[in-house]
């Protein structure tokens, strides 16, 4: 309707970072989630810097202004009653809280120190308070990482977000 047409790259050529699509993969086997949640997790689609500031979304700073949507990912549905996933997973701005590692645990089984390895276990809080700490991470990283900031955000209302910051 308005005739605008545009093309967004899943990634920069230049970048030498991991392919966007292998840390997808990487991070939807890390939650220990499969080929639909990844499909549900690409089929997200997002506003380009540029495309805020030819809509006037921009600040007094002269940084774009984005309305993004929110939602975790978890190993373990809840539908508000048990909130105990030992994973969860901000979509959005792509980070992993697990409160589980294998190799820690099972040597704690046999009364044991674990062996040298990469600890996944990297959160210490409760299983609901993953997701409000992902999304702050996101909003605290938008501006170095893409120069927009989250200015506005939609969300289904599951999340401690809005009641802890």
């Amino acid at each position: 309707m308005c005739h605008f047409q545009e093309t967004l790259w899943a990634e920069d050529p230049e970048c030498k970072k991991m392919p966007v699509n292998t840390a997808a993969v990487s991070g939807i086997m890390k939650i220990g989630e499969g080929f639909a949640n990844l499909e549900e997790f690409l089929s997200t689609n997002g506003k380009k810097k540029h495309l805020a500031v030819q809509a006037g979304e921009v600040g007094g700073d002269g940084i774009p202004m984005l309305t993004v949507v929110v939602d975790g990912c978890w190993a373990k549905r809840s539908y508000r009653t048990n909130y105990s996933s030992l994973s969860g997973a901000k979509v959005l701005y792509m980070a992993v809280r697990n409160r589980y590692c294998m190799v820690c645990s099972r040597a704690a089984a046999v009364n044991k120190l674990p062996g040298k390895h990469c600890c996944s276990k990297n959160w210490h809080g409760s299983s609901s308070s993953m997701e409000a700490n992902i999304i702050q991470e996101g909003f605290q990283n938008s501006v170095a990482m893409y120069g927009v900031k989250y200015a506005k955000f939609i969300g289904d209302g599951d999340s401690n977000f809005t009641k802890q910051y």
